[in-house]
Order: C-alpha cells, then structure tokens, then sequence
C-alpha cells in the first residue's frame, strides 16, 4: 500500500464515530496541556520564513499551524496559535483569530523593535494574519477566499501599514491589504507564472513592490 492510502486508511479510521453499544463520556479529562516547546521546522519546503527578531537573540518561524518566537539564549518559545479547540467544530472556523492550517509563507516588518509580522497559510480558507510578536496577539487577519489554493507569498511594508499577498490559484491573483483599517484594497491577476517572492521597497515612505517570478512582473 502507497503512503497517499496509507493516510487515507488512516484518517478514515480516526474519523469514524464510536459504534452505538458503546458509551462515551463527553466530559473533558482533568488534565490540560499547554504547548512547551516545538520541534521542527519546514524549511525544506518554504523558503524566507526564519527571521531574527528584536536582536540576534531572538528568532521568529513558523512550524505547522502556529507562529514561533524563540529565545536563543534560553531556548523558550512563544506561539501565535495554538489555542484548544471543540472536538466537534468544524476545521475551518470563520474569523478565526488563529492560522487554521500549515503557515506556508512569513514576512516581518522592520522598524527598531521588528515585532510585526504577516503568515499566510495553505487550505480552503488561505487566511492571512497580522500580528504581534510582543503579545502574540492578531492584530488583523483577512481571507484570500475559496478558490485562493492557498497563500503563496506575501509581504508587509516597512511602514507596516499594507500587505501584499498573492494566491497560488491558476490566476496568482495579487491582493493589497491596508491593516489599519483591516480593508482589501485592491485585486488583480498576477498572471500564469508562480509568484515565489514579494518584497517593499526599503525606502520611508517608498510604497513600491516587487513580485519575483520566473518571468520579471
């Protein structure tokens, strides 16, 4: 057997329902858990997604669904996500203040503290967050929709006031996205060819970009 039916054999028998002769309880157990440290990370698929954060002690990577800041001199981390969640909801929850999925691309913000920073993640709702490695809070969050297949790359400008995100459907449609007043701005087609970079300009109050793709854009 295949490792594709391997997985399909397997989640078809972790999503089959308890047979009616047994009872179940559906009280939680005593004990939590909270997430202590995260091994791991996806750099051999996605690439630009470990950042230093406010100084060379402090880096900022994505593992699976959750957002991490790790402390290099100590080793602990914090995590954007992660929160407990229903056994019976649905996967994707709508304004969900966390990614739901892999975070498949990661930018932040320069500035003296570098403490924003924007993740797009893959899966039906292909959300983009916008948030504060400080209190590990969203401070803005926004869907590229159904059809997106995913968020392929992205960035925020210096000013940390936009993002520019593009999907991984057939069109790459490019989305600008204003943070503060958590508003789409603007939509178009980027064109046949994969987007695999976007980056501001550097320059104050430079609101240029450039999308970098097999072909110049």
């Amino acid at each position: 057997m295949d490792r594709k039916k391997k997985d399909q054999a397997f989640l078809k028998q972790i999503n089959e329902k308890a047979p009616a002769t047994v009872v179940c309880d559906p009280s939680k157990p005593e004990k939590g858990f909270v997430i202590d440290h995260v091994y791991g990370f996806s750099g051999d698929r996605n690439k630009a997604m470990c950042y230093f954060g406010k100084d060379n002690n402090e880096i900022i990577f994505p593992a699976a669904a959750l957002g991490i800041v790790q402390d290099l001199k100590t080793r602990k981390q914090r995590f954007f996500g992660g929160s407990e969640k229903e056994k019976d909801a649905d996967k994707y929850l709508k304004d969900c203040p966390y990614h739901q999925d892999d975070i498949t691309t990661l930018d932040i913000a320069g500035g003296e503290t570098r403490n924003i920073v924007a993740t797009g993640e893959c899966g039906k709702m292909s959300t983009v967050h916008v948030w504060d490695t400080l209190t590990m809070n969203s401070i803005a969050n926004f869907s590229l929709g159904p059809t997106a297949k995913g968020v392929g790359a992205l960035s925020i400008s210096p000013c940390q006031r936009y993002v520019a995100a593009v999907d991984s459907s057939n069109d790459h449609t490019m989305y600008i996205y204003n943070v503060q007043r958590k508003k789409m701005l603007l939509t178009l087609s980027a064109g046949a060819d994969t987007i695999f970079n976007i980056q501001w300009s550097k320059k104050p109050n430079d609101l240029k970009f450039v999308a970098v793709s097999t072909r110049a854009l």
